[in-house]
């Protein structure tokens, strides 16, 4: 008899995959509102999801890990997002306010049911994402990449304020986002996350113009 996996071929496996994977991001986010992360456990997700715990094991080797990706599991995308706005005519101001609202934006939009906004940076990194401080601090460092360059170049054309250390000008940035991210949860003033990421916006590109 042939085998079903070798008359798919890789790519139906890949595909497949992938397809399971975000069945267990979905399971996984409702068990996270329903019970929390401490409560959820890895044979509950398996259970749910319709596979044994050691498939599940298979494509994350911990509940860390797990729900680590599934907080992450679109920063891919989004960098791709950024490499082709930075590669746009754009003016260098321009370049930078809109990158600012996409990522305040895209952090606002995260779709799990915690939110992660640079949290790290600010030393309040929940006691289970503990094990994840050093990817943490990479994608940190992955977005520092991507915006000190251009802080840099503003500066050198004298539309940012030179005065301002670059690294403190993306300290700003990390604060703002934690910032416009708490206010989602307000009751007396509730705002829309684009209302939220055009007021961040504006926030950062008035304290760090000329």
């Amino acid at each position: 008899m042939i085998r079903t996996e070798f008359m798919m071929g890789p790519f139906s496996r890949k595909q497949i995959q992938k397809e399971r994977e975000d069945y267990i991001f979905q399971i996984t986010e409702e068990i996270l509102s329903e019970k929390g992360y401490y409560d959820m456990s890895m044979d509950e997700v398996a259970s749910r999801v319709g596979i044994s715990k050691v498939t599940l094991y298979r494509h994350f080797k911990s509940k860390e890990d797990l729900v680590f990706s599934l907080f992450f599991r679109h920063l891919p995308s989004f960098l791709k997002d950024l490499d082709q706005l930075i590669s746009t005519d754009l003016p260098i101001i321009k370049k930078i306010e809109s990158i600012i609202h996409m990522c305040i934006l895209n952090f606002l939009k995260r779709d799990s049911v915690f939110s992660l906004s640079f949290i790290s940076s600010l030393g309040e990194l929940p006691i289970f994402l503990k094990s994840k401080q050093k990817e943490l601090k990479n994608i940190e460092q992955t977005l520092a990449d991507y915006l000190i360059p251009l802080l840099e170049e503003g500066k050198s054309r004298g539309v940012i304020d030179g005065e301002i250390p670059s690294e403190l000008l993306l300290r700003t940035f990390f604060g703002i986002i934690s910032s416009v991210n708490l206010q989602q949860g307000m009751k007396n003033h509730p705002l829309s996350k684009n209302a939220l990421a055009e007021i961040g916006t504006r926030l950062y590109m008035k304290a760090i113009t000329v």
